[in-house]
């Protein structure tokens, strides 16, 4: 295949997958179910029948190769999400994945985003977060010394990790 008709498709691939996530409102709570745990900061959601990706907003979890953080990271996105779900959709990112605040469904309505920064399983993305509630929740968890934070240069925020690979 040459290089310009990869180009095409892959031009073609992101708008269809922009066109395809627009259709849910930005506006307003969406009500979702959990297919799966992707990584520490990404779930795969079904909205309305519709599969997508889902990115958590204002945190940056551990890269799955960023031993032994991701995973750890993962796991615990995993025990904490429930199947019901509900989304307050803030963006959709360069990779056409949807950036959402994600609230567990029912009565224990915690902010999954949050509770990962709270527990030491991702650092909060400053550059795309503003909410003083993950500063004072990383903040806790560093002194703490809870996960990603337990143990003093052993890790290193993702965003680091991923510009020195």
């Amino acid at each position: 295949m040459s290089r310009k008709t990869l180009i095409i498709l892959s031009i073609l691939l992101c708008s269809a997958v922009i066109y395809w996530n627009t259709d849910l409102d930005a506006a307003q709570r969406q009500r979702c179910q959990l297919e799966k745990v992707v990584d520490g900061d990404t779930l795969r959601v079904s909205c309305r029948g519709k599969s997508v990706s889902v990115r958590l907003h204002c945190i940056d979890a551990p890269e799955k190769s960023q031993l032994p953080w991701g995973a750890r990271s993962t796991d615990a996105l995993r025990r904490l999400a429930p199947t019901q779900l509900e989304l307050d959709i803030i963006d959709t990112d360069r990779y056409g994945r949807i950036v959402a605040d994600v609230y567990m469904g029912g009565a224990d309505h915690r902010m999954l985003n949050l509770e990962q920064v709270r527990n030491g399983n991702a650092a909060v993305y400053a550059r795309y977060c503003d909410d003083n509630r993950f500063i004072r929740a990383e903040r806790e968890a560093k002194v703490a010394r809870r996960g990603i934070w337990s143990h003093s240069g052993e890790q290193q925020t993702p965003w680091t990790y991923r510009h020195r690979r």
